[in-house]
């Protein structure tokens, strides 16, 4: 272990130098690093950005929160370069910068959705901008070092040749940040970098931005999650409809405070009625096994009950439950409503009520190109609508695309523009929210509430708690550890795709989870929470 640490603090060493040679530092008397004034940017009509300023020193970490369709990712687009702004000004190292070309500044950012090229192996990815070569000839050896190199930094044990296609949304997460960290020699931006990470790959990657703050490079850090601000940022920055309406000092701001500001009113946490689980068997599982996914896997869940799957990036959560939902061919026996289902489709199983919300809603859950109001009714449609007459046109689903996203606080300038258009988080909620609309007897949640505000993720968590009131048994995959002990009923916890512990309400505990989740232990007591 100390020879593993040793080694990673070396290869640090070594990429901290070649940063140090063009990162500018700040002793407290030259001017900011980056500083922006009087930012405004609008789209069709609709400002995602006003008369925004912000400034960031070398050796800062700034967090920009706000709730959905604040403008927090708009704003990361015009510190990149990838937007112009209309008002307003940028200065990087007391220049003002316009048209400009990130990568030249040193400027890199984390994309809340992922800038990957799927059929590339993870090392092309990493140095695609710059990609090592001799005589024209590409350098695979040197391409290998390098992604090597920055995988190490956080912690990621990744097959390079594989294609990216090919990983988790976890493991593409920790792709998209090695490739940020090798071309941000002065300022890294991350948006949402930890939204399909555990806690333990949260702590490596922590430790990893302070290292990097520690050597004089400038982080923006966005971020949904209350907690890391204040674990991580030395000030926050809170946008709400585009404006900066407050922050300061993370040492000077209390937390209520900065909620407040994040949702326009006070903020008070509640405690989510899950409600009481029936002995009705809804869902049953035996022996279910994908090698090299997950072994042997059997439980059974019971109508308004919500059951919490927990496990490190590679678990094997997210294959199974696609598993169960017929996505994945699998050894093994499912019975739904006690009848078994054999040569199972998604298609049939959807006929049986069961809802299914993905984990990547950008490639699995989404019709990027189509309307949100055809996105809002697609799993419903037969339900929601009546044709005029058949074969031309549907009579309701505009109404019912706008009661979904009325129910679901969709933030939307227009049911039937492109739902690409959209916040990331709003798309979440919009992709909740077709499957929710469909009144589904068991609802598989993959992550649902990646990517989404404090505000959201209240009204999402009270949902599923009034979903398992009503008698729907939902079976919940979340990275988000206080997530699944404020929901579930019980949590199941896997490690290297097989299951090692089952805990059960009022005998919840993190730090044990945590273990369970992570090495073979020793049996522990574990104390209610």
């Amino acid at each position: 272990m100390k020879k593993e640490q040793g080694n990673l603090e070396k290869t640090m060493t070594k990429v901290i130098e070649v940063q140090k040679n063009n990162i500018f530092f700040n002793d407290g008397q030259q001017s900011a690093l980056i500083r922006v004034t009087g930012l405004t940017k609008v789209f069709s009509g609709t400002v995602a950005v006003k008369d925004v300023d912000i400034e960031v020193q070398s050796g800062q970490i700034v967090a920009v929160v706000g709730e959905n369709g604040a403008g927090k990712t708009t704003l990361k687009n015009l510190l990149c370069g990838i937007l112009e702004p209309d008002q307003g000004k940028i200065e990087f190292e007391g220049k003002e910068i316009s048209h400009f070309n990130a990568i030249e500044y040193g400027i890199a950012a984390v994309h809340q959705e992922f800038s990957l090229f799927g059929s590339l192996s993870v090392a092309e990815n990493i140095c695609i901008v710059d990609l090592p070569h001799r005589s024209g000839v590409l350098d695979w050896k040197e391409i290998h070092k390098i992604a090597r190199k920055y995988l190490e930094i956080i912690g990621a044990n990744l097959d390079l040749d594989i294609p990216v296609e090919k990983l988790s949304t976890g493991e593409q997460q920790l792709v998209e940040i090695a490739k940020a960290l090798r071309q941000a020699t002065k300022l890294l931006i991350l948006d949402e970098p930890t939204t399909s990470l555990t806690e333990p790959e949260r702590d490596r990657l922590f430790n990893v931005i302070r290292r990097l703050r520690q050597h004089g490079l400038g982080i923006i850090f966005i971020s949904h999650f209350i907690d890391e601000v204040y674990v991580l940022a030395d000030r926050a920055v809170v946008l709400r409809d585009g404006r900066h309406v407050g922050g300061g000092s993370v040492e000077n701001l209390p937390r209520n405070k900065l909620e407040e500001l994040i949702v326009g009113r006070p903020f008070e946490e509640r405690k989510i009625d899950i409600g009481t689980k029936a002995e009705e068997v809804v869902l049953k599982v035996e022996g279910l096994t994908l090698s090299p996914y997950f072994y042997n896997i059997s439980f059974e869940l019971k109508r308004g009950e919500i059951l919490g799957l927990s496990g490190l990036m590679g678990a094997g959560r997210t294959e199974l439950v696609e598993a169960i939902y017929g996505l994945r061919p699998s050894k093994g026996k499912v019975w739904f409503y006690g009848d078994l289902v054999k040569n199972c489709r998604p298609s049939e199983i959807k006929n049986l009520g069961v809802a299914f919300v993905p984990e990547d809603r950008r490639s699995d859950g989404l019709f990027s190109i189509r309307s949100l109001k055809e996105n809002l009714t697609a799993a419903a449609i037969s339900k929601l609508v009546r044709r005029i007459i058949p074969g031309f046109g549907f009579q309701g689903e505009r109404q019912n695309a706008l009661e979904i996203a009325k129910k679901f606080r969709v933030i939307h300038s227009g049911i039937d523009k492109a739902i690409n258009c959209l916040s990331g988080g709003n798309q979440q909620k919009a992709l909740l929210g077709r499957w929710l609309a469909i009144k589904p007897y068991i609802c598989i949640l993959d992550e649902p509430t990646r990517g989404v505000d404090i505000g959201a993720k209240e009204d999402i968590h009270a949902l599923i708690g009034q979903f398992a009131r009503t008698g729907t048994a939902i079976l919940l995959v979340s990275s988000d550890l206080p997530e699944l002990i404020l929901l579930s009923h019980r949590i199941i916890v896997l490690r290297k795709g097989r299951m090692v512990n089952e805990f059960k309400r009022g005998n919840f505990n993190p730090r044990v989870i945590i273990k369970h989740a992570a090495s073979a232990i020793e049996e522990v007591e574990s104390n209610a929470v």
